[in-house]
């Protein structure tokens, strides 16, 4: 099968994550990289090896071999990176968020479209192996009709810096807290519940902890709730917080996050599955019972999500992201920023 030639805009961690995942997988190359620090991007070559390397992305999208593209820059320039890699033919891959806000993610999603090209938003926790597992476990049936969820990424202690303090500048980042690591919360939620429509939203954010940090901006929330209802019936619950004082029950996480807990619920007629440690609650004939569950995989997150993305260019298998799901969950991003600015709730067209 021929390779299929990738170029990664923004060599950082996540670039870094995804050239391994190319040099893991047999059917793809790391055809090219480009990222503005050159320092930055003379490391990444020695380490990975691409076939050629630029300090300007729109060189390496001019180039006619590369066919897919994965961007892995600061929030702001997702959209602006993505539309001209699909205006050059090139298949996308994007780290969360999609975008700004839905209405940059529906241009990407027409635009995607019109040209035929996979548009694949980056969500890796889709494809770790405990996640993995509950999708197949919901999907036989365990826990019968799922009716709601919970979504919690909270941390005591944990107001990121980035290079250049962008995560705390609204204009760079879209949001703090919600968009950074709430994202990622209710789209595990969301998956599992089967990417039901949203519907309505009401929710309320705060910025209480710009005192714990020592940045140029700080005008994006450091904590988010909200209530999400969907057209079948279900709705899900999230909570996030990038520093909250929080109580003894929250486990200790990295020493830079204070304590943290990262989990979704999904509650059922037949069962409730907690995704950590992945156990079900489940009823037995009339009994609850207490079911702890293995992962049935041990793959590499990054690289499964890869190989979807190189089967869904192929054609091979239907996209896992895709842009429908992206622009949706772009709409519940905004639908929770504007209730708590209406202080109401607010329908999702």
């Amino acid at each position: 099968m021929k390779q299929l030639n990738i170029g990664i805009i923004g060599v950082g961690w996540p670039g870094q994550q995804h050239a391994k995942a190319i040099a893991a997988l047999p059917n793809t190359r790391l055809h090219s990289c480009a990222d503005n620090d050159p320092d930055r991007l003379n490391t990444f070559v020695k380490e990975h090896q691409p076939g050629v390397a630029f300090i300007d992305y729109h060189d390496l999208l001019h180039d006619p071999e590369l066919e897919a593209a994965i961007v892995c820059l600061p929030n702001f320039l997702h959209f602006p990176a993505s539309l001209t890699a699909l205006e050059e033919g090139k298949h996308v891959l994007c780290e969360k968020p999609p975008t700004m806000n839905a209405a940059e993610m529906k241009v990407l999603r027409d635009e995607a479209a019109k040209r035929s090209l996979i548009y694949f938003f980056g969500r890796q926790f889709r494809f770790t192996p405990a996640i993995r597992t509950a999708h197949e476990i919901i999907t036989e049936g365990r826990l019968g009709r799922i009716y709601r969820a919970r979504a919690t990424w909270v941390r005591s202690r944990g107001i990121p810096g980035g290079i250049g303090s962008w995560f705390t500048d609204k204009k760079c980042s879209g949001g703090g807290a919600l968009i950074d690591i709430g994202v990622h919360a209710l789209d595990t939620a969301w998956y599992l519940m089967g990417t039901p429509r949203p519907t309505s939203i009401t929710a309320k954010v705060f910025r209480n902890f710009a005192h714990f940090v020592s940045v140029p901006i700080f005008d994006v929330e450091d904590e988010a709730h909200a209530f999400i209802r969907f057209a079948n019936d279900t709705f899900v619950e999230l909570e996030t917080s990038w520093a909250a004082n929080l109580t003894d029950d929250t486990p200790v996480g990295p020493e830079w996050v204070g304590r943290e807990s990262n989990n979704a619920v999904l509650f059922g007629t037949k069962g409730t599955l907690r995704v950590k440690p992945l156990t079900l609650f489940e009823d037995q004939n009339g009994k609850l019972v207490t079911v702890p569950l293995e992962p049935r995989y041990s793959d590499n997150s990054f690289e499964m999500q890869l190989q979807n993305f190189a089967h869904a260019v192929r054609g091979e298998r239907p996209a896992i992201n895709d842009a429908e799901q992206a622009f949706e969950l772009m709409e519940m991003i905004d639908g929770i920023y504007a209730s708590n600015e209406l202080g109401r709730e607010v329908p999702i067209p």
